[in-house]
């Protein structure tokens, strides 16, 4: 059985430096759950940002074009 991965649009802020930033990103997840760790990974993996400082306020399937 093959996981069917859809893509997520994911809007929130994030605190860096003591800034607050907004961000919006695409992620390929199976599920929203899966997307937002996803999420949260990226942002300790790529910027050094610990998961209690990336806040999530909008997570919806992205429209297919």
């Amino acid at each position: 059985m093959e996981k069917v991965m859809k893509v997520f649009e994911v809007r929130g802020k994030f605190r860096q430096k003591g800034e607050t930033k907004n961000f919006s990103r695409n992620v390929s997840a199976p599920t929203e759950s899966a997307a937002a760790e996803k999420t949260l990974a990226l942002f300790g993996s790529n910027y050094k940002i610990k998961r209690r400082h990336v806040f999530i306020e909008e997570l919806k399937e992205a429209k297919k074009e």
